[in-house]
């Protein structure tokens, strides 16, 4: 694996894990009463969708191109 697809997927991965943290604590502010914050939630949801799939998919492919060991 190259530095420069490692590199991706690490920013990726904590992009991902950041805006999944931001759907919790958006989803409690709603359920506490801040209801002006839906659409952010809706928003920012869509994008934590798609960050964490195109991660998801990198993952896989990097996973899929990485050669077989040899059987001893």
């Amino acid at each position: 694996m190259t530095t420069t697809k490692k590199a991706l997927l690490m920013v990726g991965g904590i992009l991902a894990l950041v805006l999944i943290l931001a759907q919790l604590v958006l989803g409690q502010l709603i359920v506490s009463g801040r209801v002006d914050l839906i659409k952010a939630h809706q928003h920012s949801g869509y994008t934590a969708v798609a960050v964490t799939l195109l991660y998801i998919a990198g993952s896989l492919a990097t996973i899929a191109s990485i050669p077989a060991r040899p059987k001893q």
